[in-house]
């Protein structure tokens, strides 16, 4: 009996990472940081930042994805150019997929705006370990068909607009399917994925500041994702917001902010749907730097 339950455990895992690695790994904190999502947005501020998050989804089952990430940004060129990198290693069960990118965008200065285009290259690995699956007896479709590593090219492109106020963003970070026969499964890993943003930021208080904002996340022959997001600035130094995911995940996020210089995240998500009671939900931390490295560079304040 136990052998037939953990044989059907590996088979159900096997086929969820392979419909789960069809998506982009989920963000929250993406309200601070769009470089993760769109490549317009390196170098959109004159300064050179570096932003690390790091993401533990469904906390409390065993296998959930687990997602790390650096950017790294700056611009130069009397702000016209900008450059960055991407790495980010995302974990869920036996995969683990690891991709680099390098970034680059020119921006159109108006007066008090300017619009972005961006492009991004790299590579992405993908990694399988069935010995981890810690079966009690020995599964014969999985040990006969390991698979190996293998790594696959990967490109985007995006455009980002901002003014003082409000900010819109439209990216596919990703246009390459990658068809992958691994002997359990034929699927397709990173589909094509089409980013919406936008928000907007109110101020007509002295002391505090209101941004609501949206993202839209489009999947090629996948489901649409809506986060819809609310944010409070306290004393130019505290964000503090709620937000909503398709109306199946309830989540918390805030950032803190010293000398315009430091910033540190947090978000909580709590799904609603059939994980609640079994998943703990999921933590977001983030750690962020910006820096006056270049000629003419100034870390000021930034709303998004």
């Amino acid at each position: 009996m136990k052998m037939r339950f953990y044989l059907t455990l590996s088979f159900l895992l096997v086929a969820t990472i392979s419909a789960f690695s069809q998506q982009d790994p989920l963000y929250n904190l993406y309200l601070f940081n769009q470089a993760m999502i769109n490549p317009a947005y390196n170098g959109t501020y004159n300064m050179t930042s570096v932003t690390a998050i790091t993401r533990a989804q469904w906390t409390g089952i065993e296998g959930a994805p687990v997602t790390n990430m650096i950017n790294a940004s700056t611009s130069f060129r009397n702000e016209r150019l900008g450059a960055g990198m991407l790495v980010v290693n995302d974990k869920l069960g036996v995969n683990s997929n690891f991709e680099a990118q390098a970034a680059f965008s020119y921006k159109l200065k108006f007066t008090h705006s300017q619009l972005a285009f961006g492009l991004q290259g790299g590579v992405v690995n993908y990694k399988y370990n069935y010995d981890a699956l810690h079966l009690e007896t020995t599964d014969p479709v999985l040990t006969q068909n390991h698979m190996p590593n293998f790594t696959k090219p990967t490109i985007g492109a995006g455009v980002f607009f901002r003014d003082e106020k409000y900010y819109v963003g439209l990216s596919m970070p990703r246009m390459l399917n990658v068809d992958v026969a691994d002997g359990v499964v034929t699927s397709t890993r990173y589909k094509q994925h089409i980013y919406l943003s936008g928000g907007y930021v109110i101020s007509k208080f002295e002391s505090v500041k209101i941004k609501p904002s949206a993202l839209i996340r489009m999947v090629a022959g996948g489901p649409t994702t809506v986060d819809a997001n609310v944010s409070v600035l306290f004393l130019e130094t505290l964000w503090a917001g709620v937000s909503v995911r398709n109306f199946q995940a309830f989540g918390l996020n805030a950032q803190f902010t010293i000398k315009n210089k430091f910033r540190f995240g947090y978000a909580y998500e709590l799904p609603t749907n059939s994980l609640y009671g079994t998943a703990k939900g999921t933590h977001e931390l983030m750690v962020s730097l910006d820096l006056e490295l270049g000629d003419g560079q100034f870390a000021l304040r930034r709303y998004f």
